[in-house]
C-alpha cells in the first residue's frame, strides 16, 4: 500500500489513500481490542454512550455508561420474574456446567436473585428517579413491590415463610427502602410497612453464621428504629463491636470463622462498616471513626489491587461476584471516608466495571451468570447459585452519587497500573501487593492464609498459591475436582501422592524479601509412623517474575515440587512447550508461563494439559483450557536442602528469565537479582 503511494502522481490522491489506509488500521484495531476483550459485540452488550476520552482519558466512561449498564442489567432479569408473586426463575445458557446442570433449590434460589438484582433497581432508581428502563416493557420496581407485599404477608399464599435458623435474606430490601425510598418504601400502606418491619425486625433478632454474615442482620437496624421497631441494638452492637475486632492491619479483617483474607474484606466488611455508619447516627457517632481509620488504611491498598486493563487479581472464593469489588470505594465515597482523589476512584471503579461488561459479564440470556469471564462456573463454589453473581450489583452504588458529585465530574486520574507501578506490604493482611510499571499487571503474594473448611471451595487453587495475577488467572477444573499444584510448592513421599502448599503462614512481610511456611503431615506405608514437617520459601520478589529459594524439614527425604503459573489455552489449540535441561517454557494464545532451575538436586521439568472434566466446559478462571509448568525432584530430597527456581508468566509479551547470580556463603546464599543483592540464610 505505502510502495502505491509512493508511486501515485498527485499529492491529493495520495493524502486520500493515506487516510484510508489509517483509518482502515484503526477499524483492524478495533476489531482486534473487542476480539481480546471477549464477545462484547453481542448486541446487548453494545452501549450507545459514547466514550468521553476528555474526561475520562483512561476509560471512557462517563455515568452515562454506568446508567446504561445498570438499565441493561436491569432489562436483562426482570423477564424472567413472575407478575403474581413477583418472584424470579432463572434459567441457564447452553453448555451450562458443573452444579449448574441439576435443578437447584429453587425457593433459596429465587430469594437470592430477588434481593440481590433489587440492589440494581435500587442504585438505578435512587439515581434517576425513573421507574423504566430501555429494554423492559413495564415498572420495574412493581416486581420487587409485588414480592415485599406479597413474601411479607402471612395471610399470603405467597408468603415467604417464618425464618429458619441463619436466614439472612431481607438485608438488600432493608437497604432499597433506605436508598431509594420514594419507590421501595413510600408506596407501601401502613399494613404493608408493617409486614415488612416485622419481617426484618425477626431478621435483627436471628443468629448468624459466625463471619461477614452478621452484616445482614445489622442492616435491618436503621430502618426499624427509624420507625419505632425494637431493633435487638443492644446485642447486635456488640456484634458489631466484635466484627470490628477482626480487624487485623492495614485496612483488612479477617472473615470471621472463615479465617480468610479475601475480597469479603471489600464486598463484606468494607461495604456494610460505611453503610451502616452512612444510615445509623448511633452506630456513626460510636464506631465511626474507628470506620473512617480501617477505610482510610484499606484504600491505600485497594488500588494495587487492580490492573491496567481494570480486572482485580483473582484470588479467593465468590469471585463470580465480579464488579461488586468496588462497592468498598463507593460505600467510602458516599460515606464520606473515602481518602482517594475523586478522579482516581472513578477510574478504578469505572475500570473494573468495564473489564467485566468487555469480558461478558451479561450471558447471552441477559443475565449475569456465574463464572469470571463469561458464564464459566468453573469458578463457582457448591453455594454460589444462579442468583449468586447479582451480589455484583453491590458495585452499582456509586450511582447513589449525584450527577454533580466530584466522583463524576473530576478527570480521571492514574492510578499505579497507569504509570510507575508500585509495591506494598500488608503484613497485617500477610501479603505483598505488587504492580508492574511495565504492563500494568498486578499480583498479590500471598504469604499467609489461615483458611477453615477444610476441603471445600477449591481452597488450594484460590487461596494458597505463592502468587496471584490480573492477567493470568489460574487453572481449575470446577468444584469437587482434583487439587492442583500449579502455582505452588509441595512435598511427597512416593512421587504420587502430593501435599500442596496449604494454609501457608507469613514468617516476613517484605515488598522484596518475603519468607514463609507451611506445615504438612504425609500419609506413609502402614508399617511406618506418618511423616510431618515444613515447607519455607524465600520469595524474591522481581519486576516480571519471583525467585523461590525453598526446603523442606522433615526426618526423612522427600520428593519436592514447584508449580508455575497456570494459563489459559484456547479451544483447539495445544500450548506449546519449549524445553532444556533448566528451562521450561509454554505458551498458548496471549500468555506464556515458565520455570529455571538455577540450583537445587536433579530434577524433572514437565507440564500439564488440562481439559474441562466430564459437565463441565473450561479449565481456566477465564476460559478454555488450562496448562501449567512445574518441576519436580528426581529423587527423594534430604531435609533443608534448598531448592532455586525462577518463576514467571506474562500477557502478550515473551516471559524473559534475568541475570542472576547465586554465590554461597558460610550459613548463607547471597543471589544478585535485579541490581540487588539478597541473603537468604541456610537451615544448616
Amino acid at each position: 500500500m505505502l510502495t502505491l503511494l509512493d508511486r501515485c502522481p498527485r499529492q491529493e490522491l495520495k493524502l486520500v489513500c493515506l487516510a484510508l489506509l489509517i483509518a482502515s488500521c484503526f477499524y483492524c484495531d478495533q476489531i482486534l481490542l473487542g476480539a481480546e476483550a471477549g464477545d462484547g459485540n453481542r448486541p446487548q452488550a453494545q452501549l450507545r454512550a459514547g466514550d468521553d476520552f476528555d474526561l475520562s482519558p483512561y476509560t471512557g466512561y462517563t455515568r452515562e455508561h454506568w446508567l446504561e449498564i445498570c438499565e441493561k442489567l436491569i432489562a436483562g432479569v426482570l423477564p424472567y420474574f413472575d407478575e403474581k408473586t413477583g418472584m424470579p426463575t432463572l434459567t441457564g445458557v447452553s453448555g451450562e456446567t458443573g452444579h449448574f446442570r441439576r435443578e437447584r433449590d429453587f425457593t433459596g434460589g429465587r430469594k437470592e436473585t430477588f434481593e440481590r438484582s433489587l440492589m440494581l433497581v435500587a442504585c438505578y432508581t435512587a439515581a434517576t428517579g425513573n421507574d423504566r428502563v430501555p429494554g423492559y416493557d413495564g415498572s420495574i420496581t412493581k416486581p420487587y413491590l409485588t414480592g415485599i407485599i406479597r413474601g411479607t404477608d402471612p395471610n399470603d399464599p405467597a408468603y415467604w415463610g417464618e425464618r429458619e435458623i441463619y436466614d439472612a435474606f431481607g438485608t438488600n430490601i432493608a437497604l432499597a427502602a433506605l436508598l431509594s425510598p420514594k419507590f421501595f418504601w413510600d408506596p407501601l400502606t401502613d399494613g404493608q410497612k408493617k409486614n415488612l418491619l416485622e419481617f426484618l425486625r425477626v431478621l435483627a433478632h436471628t443468629v448468624a453464621y459466625d463471619c461477614n454474615h452478621w452484616y445482614f442482620h445489622l442492616m435491618a437496624v436503621p430502618l426499624l428504629e427509624a420507625n419505632g421497631v425494637t431493633s435487638n441494638r443492644q446485642y447486635l452492637t456488640m456484634i458489631f463491636d466484635r466484627m470490628l475486632n477482626w480487624y487485623r492491619g492495614d485496612g483488612w479483617f479477617i472473615d470471621g470463622g472463615n479465617f480468610t483474607f479475601d475480597y469479603y474484606n471489600l464486598w463484606g466488611f468494607q461495604l456494610y462498616n460505611n453503610a451502616l455508619c452512612y444510615f445509623d447516627e448511633n452506630w456513626n457517632e460510636q464506631f465511626g471513626k474507628r470506620v473512617a481509620h480501617t477505610t482510610a488504611r484499606f484504600l491505600e491498598s485497594f488500588k494495587y489491587l487492580y490492573g491496567r486493563d481494570g480486572g482485580p487479581i483473582p484470588f479467593g472464593r465468590s469471585l463470580s461476584y465480579r464488579f461488586a469489588s468496588i462497592s468498598a470505594l463507593g460505600w467510602a465515597v458516599l460515606n464520606g471516608t473515602s481518602t482517594l482523589p475523586p478522579g482516581q476512584a472513578r477510574r478504578i471503579a469505572s475500570g473494573c466495571l468495564k473489564y467485566f461488561w468487555d469480558n461478558d459479564c451479561m450471558s447471552e440470556n441477559g443475565l449475569l451468570e456465574p463464572g469470571f469471564h463469561g458464564p464459566n462456573s468453573v469458578v463457582a463454589e457448591s453455594y454460589i447459585d444462579r442468583g449468586a453473581p447479582y451480589w455484583a450489583a453491590q458495585g452499582m452504588i456509586f450511582l447513589a452519587l449525584p450527577a454533580d458529585h466530584p466522583f463524576w465530574t473530576e478527570e480521571e486520574e492514574p492510578m499505579p497500573a497507569d504509570g510507575a507501578g508500585g509495591r506494598l506490604e500488608l503484613p497485617g493482611a500477610e501479603m505483598v501487593l505488587k504492580v508492574s510499571p511495565v504492563d500494568g499487571e498486578a499480583k498479590a503474594y500471598v504469604l499467609g492464609e489461615p483458611v477453615g473448611h477444610q476441603g471445600q471451595w477449591q481452597r488450594g487453587i484460590k487461596y494458597f498459591q505463592h502468587t496471584y495475577s490480573s492477567y493470568l488467572g489460574w487453572c481449575a477444573l470446577g468444584e469437587g475436582g482434583p487439587d492442583l499444584g500449579a502455582g505452588r510448592t509441595g512435598v511427597s513421599h512416593d512421587n504420587k501422592q502430593w501435599f500442596f502448599r496449604t494454609n501457608p503462614q507469613a514468617i516476613s512481610v517484605d515488598s522484596h524479601h518475603s519468607v514463609s511456611r507451611y506445615d504438612f503431615t504425609l500419609d506413609t506405608p502402614e508399617s511406618e509412623l506418618e511423616d510431618f514437617g515444613q515447607v519455607i520459601t524465600h520469595t524474591l520478589i522481581g519486576e516480571n517474575g519471583e525467585l523461590h529459594i525453598f526446603w523442606h524439614n522433615s526426618g526423612r527425604p522427600l520428593y519436592l515440587w514447584l508449580g508455575g503459573y497456570g494459563i489459559s489455552v484456547p479451544d483447539g489449540e495445544q500450548p506449546q512447550v519449549t524445553r532444556t535441561k533448566e528451562v521450561i517454557s509454554i505458551s498458548a494464545g496471549r500468555y506464556n508461563s515458565l520455570i529455571k532451575i538455577l540450583d537445587g538436586p536433579q530434577g524433572i521439568l514437565a507440564s500439564d494439559f488440562l481439559t474441562p472434566r466430564d459437565g463441565w466446559s473450561h479449565a481456566h478462571l477465564f476460559d478454555g483450557n488450562g496448562a501449567y509448568p512445574y518441576w519436580k525432584s528426581a529423587a527423594p530430597i534430604k531435609s533443608n536442602t534448598p531448592v532455586v527456581a525462577y518463576v514467571a508468566g506474562s500477557r502478550d509479551r515473551q516471559a524473559v528469565v534475568p541475570s542472576i547470580v547465586i554465590k554461597q556463603d558460610t550459613g548463607a546464599l547471597r543471589i544478585e537479582f535485579e541490581g540487588m543483592v539478597y541473603t537468604v540464610p541456610l537451615p544448616w
